[in-house]
C-alpha cells in the first residue's frame, strides 16, 4: 500500500504501508495540483486503485480516472456532489420517506433571517462540507446559536463561499449510522453503529461507538435514497434518533470512508478491502453476520471529550438540557470501560500509528 499526503497520516506510518509519497504544502487544497501529484505517484508506483479519504481529495479525484491512470474508489462525481449537498440531500431524503430536520435556507450573505428561526437553539450548517475559495478547497464547520441575536452574529462570520447556509432545528438524541456498500444497485455489505460519545461532546466525530443490528426502520429507506442519488460505493448514512419521539432523523451522508469504519472492520466487516475489490471488479468474499455489541474507543478522542467537559461549561459546549459538564461527567466518561472494548488506533502488532498520533496530540497541547 502507498499513501500520499502533505505529511504521513496514521496509515502512512503503519507497518503495512510500503511507502509514503510526500506532497508539497498546499497541494491538497488545490484540485489541479493534487490530480497532477496523484497521477505522478500512480505512474511511479504502478498503482491500480486510489482511495480518497478526505472530502477535499474526493472532490478533486472522483471522476478523473482517465487523467490519473488508475481507478478511483468511490461513487461517481455527480453522486458524490449530490450526497454532499446537504440542502439538496434533505429534500431528496424527504421524498424517500425519511424524516429530516426542519430547516430554512439562507442563500447568501446579507439575506435577512427568516422570522420563524432563532427562538431557541439553531444548528447552522454550510450546504457543502468543502467550499472552493479562489481555487483553494477549504473545510467548512457546523456551529450552534442560541437565540436570534447570537444567530445573526454567527451567520455573518461565515465566508461567502460557505453559503448557502442551512438553519436547522436541533435534534436531541443518540446518533446512529448505517454503513452500506452498493454495487450495481445492490447492497453487498451492511453494518450499523450507535454513537456513545462524541468530540465535541454536543456532536461531532464519535469517540466511542458500538455495533448494532442495522435498524429495520432505516435500511430500506437508506437504499432507496442511495438509488435515487445513483450512488455506487461505500457510504455512511447518519441519523439522530429523536429522544422525544424515537424517530430517526437524517443528518447527512458521509460519501467517503469515515472515521468509525474501523469499528466495522473489528466487528468482521472490512469495508475498505471490499471497496477496493468492487472498484477493481473482483469477486467479494462476503463475511458472515457482523458481531453486535462490539465497542470501539478512540483513545485520544476520549481524552479530548473529557477535557472539554472539564474546561468549558455546559452552556459553552452547547450541551442539551440536563446534560452536565465538569469533573464528574469527565470521570464517568473516562471510567466507562469494558473488558471487550477495542482501541481504535492502538494495536500491539502495529503500534506506530498510535505513537504518531500521540506525538501530534501532545504537541498540540
Amino acid at each position: 500500500m502507498t499513501t500520499l499526503g502533505e505529511r504521513p497520516g496514521l496509515a502512512g506510518v503503519s507497518r503495512y504501508t510500503a511507502r509514503h509519497v510526500a506532497l508539497d504544502m498546499g497541494v491538497g487544497h488545490d484540485p489541479a495540483r493534487l490530480r497532477e501529484a496523484v497521477a505522478a505517484a500512480v505512474r511511479a508506483g504502478a498503482i491500480d486503485v486510489i482511495v480518497p479519504v478526505t472530502d477535499r481529495a474526493s472532490r478533486a479525484l472522483l471522476g478523473a480516472d482517465g487523467a490519473l491512470g488508475a481507478k478511483v474508489a468511490g461513487p461517481s462525481r455527480e453522486a458524490y456532489l449530490s450526497a454532499s449537498d446537504k440542502a439538496g440531500l434533505l429534500a431528496t431524503a424527504h421524498q424517500c420517506g425519511l424524516r429530516v430536520p426542519v430547516q430554512h435556507l439562507l442563500a447568501s450573505p446579507g439575506n435577512q433571517l427568516p422570522p420563524q428561526v432563532g427562538s431557541g437553539w439553531t444548528v447552522v450548517k454550510p450546504a457543502q462540507s468543502v467550499a472552493e475559495v479562489g481555487g483553494t478547497l477549504v473545510n467548512t464547520t457546523v456551529r450552534y446559536a442560541q437565540g436570534r441575536e447570537a444567530l445573526e452574529t454567527l451567520v455573518t462570520s461565515y465566508p461567502a463561499a460557505a453559503y448557502p447556509l442551512l438553519l436547522q432545528e436541533r435534534i436531541i438524541g443518540e446518533g446512529e449510522g448505517v454503513f452500506l456498500l452498493r454495487r450495481q444497485r445492490r447492497t453487498v455489505l451492511m453494518f450499523a453503529h450507535r454513537r456513545v460519545r462524541e468530540k465535541p461532546p454536543a456532536g461531532g466525530v464519535s469517540t466511542c461507538r458500538v455495533s448494532i443490528v442495522p435498524p429495520p426502520d432505516l435500511t430500506g429507506r437508506c437504499e432507496a435514497l442511495l438509488d435515487t442519488l445513483g450512488y455506487e460505493g461505500a457510504a455512511m448514512v447518519e441519523f439522530k434518533r429523536d429522544a422525544a419521539t424515537g424517530e430517526p432523523v437524517l443528518m447527512e451522508i458521509n460519501a467517503r470512508l469515515w472515521g468509525s469504519v474501523q469499528l466495522a472492520v473489528d466487528a468482521g466487516v472490512d469495508f475498505p478491502s471490499a471497496l477496493v475489490q468492487t472498484t477493481l471488479g473482483l469477486p467479494l468474499d462476503l463475511p458472515q453476520a457482523p458481531q453486535v455489541g462490539v465497542r470501539s474507543v478512540w483513545e485520544l478522542g476520549e481524552l479530548d471529550h473529557a477535557w472539554a467537559l472539564v474546561s468549558k461549561s455546559a452552556e459553552a459546549l452547547h450541551l442539551p438540557p440536563g446534560v452536565p459538564a465538569g469533573w464528574g461527567a469527565a470521570l464517568r466518561a473516562l471510567l466507562d470501560r469494558a473488558p471487550g472494548d477495542v482501541p481504535e488506533v492502538f494495536r500491539w502488532n502495529d503500534p506506530r500509528p498510535f505513537l504518531a498520533e500521540l506525538s501530534r496530540w501532545l504537541r498540540g497541547r
